[in-house]
């Protein structure tokens, strides 16, 4: 797989939850990422309520070669069943709203004590795979919650945050899972270089709940801490997409994706070449380190 076809375009910040947004911008998106070879695009039911796969179905209805992934697990209005009647009829509403009779993959939606026994889950998952529903079936999981009961082997995918703050699940995905998508990799945004320590997010972005306060002028001193160690004319977010791209253990890198402007970035990045081993060291070597982050700052990661 090229460079290129790492990417899948993440659509929750298309969906509401950062912020409106209308459906031509929803369309420009889509459009500008197919017009530039990529052809991988990452949903779920929630977000916004249904209104992202709503509008992907519009937009890539009956387009050849498009590659859709969804999840299952958490739905709009109901909110988390993990139950394998309430994923299989998850998985029936995702397709109607995404207007396809398959799709190439549905990850299981962060679950955490909400399952107990994987077994009947992945049986279940199985069983849709079969049939013909998805292509793939895997486990989107919440950031540093423990997985080791999930049955070896048997997933296709596993999707997890993986940015240069954050990259202890990248290496540790197999054999368990036998790929790898790193998500998040502008970290929510704090990665974009655009905050500060006076950010103040609108009551309607998710963030403004807990990107705030000390954890805000932590993670802003990280930033500053990972620009340090850039070549001159490199910004944070391009180094975080490189780096990420050419990471040996990450198979797919999905990029969220508000506005067609973004998309700018992501297809520079992609055409790039690999960061100079000095600048991958030195990130990794700070990451490793925690940044060095004084002992009161504890607790306040991303």
């Amino acid at each position: 797989m090229s460079v290129l076809g790492k990417i899948v375009i993440g659509t929750w910040p298309l969906s509401g939850d950062f912020g409106a947004r209308s459906l031509g911008d929803i369309e420009a998106c889509l459009k500008k990422a197919l017009d530039a070879g990529i052809r991988r695009f990452d949903t779920a039911p929630n977000y916004g309520l249904g209104f992202a796969e709503s509008a992907l179905g519009m937009v890539l209805a009956g387009g050849e070669g498009v590659e859709v992934y969804t999840k299952c697990g958490n739905r709009p209005f109901i909110g988390k069943d993990f139950s394998p009647d309430g994923l299989e009829e998850s998985i029936g509403q995702s397709l109607k709203r995404l207007r396809r009779d398959s799709i190439e993959g549905v990850f299981l939606h962060n679950p955490r004590t909400e399952v107990t026994d994987y077994e009947p889950v992945v049986e279940r998952l199985e069983a849709l795979k079969a049939k013909g529903l998805v292509n793939q079936i895997g486990l989107s999981g919440a950031k540093g919650y423990d997985y080791s009961a999930v049955p070896e082997g048997r997933l296709d995918m596993f999707q997890q945050d993986a940015n240069l703050l954050y990259l202890k699940e990248a290496d540790g995905a197999r054999p368990r899972f036998k790929t790898f998508f790193a998500r998040s990799p502008l970290a929510t945004g704090i990665l974009s270089g655009r905050l500060s320590e006076e950010t103040v997010f609108p009551a309607d972005d998710h963030r403004a709940g807990w990107l705030k306060g000390d954890r805000l002028a932590s993670l802003v001193r990280r930033v500053e801490a990972i620009q340090s160690v850039l070549p001159d004319n490199m910004d944070v977010p391009t180094a975080a997409r490189r780096f990420l791209l050419h990471h040996p253990s990450i198979d797919s890198v999905i990029c969220g994706v508000g506005r067609p402007g973004h998309l700018d970035g992501i297809i520079a990045d992609a055409t790039a070449d690999p960061l100079p081993p000095a600048v991958t060291d030195a990130l990794i070597a700070l990451h490793d380190r925690d940044f060095d982050r004084p002992p009161e700052e504890a607790g306040l990661g991303y």
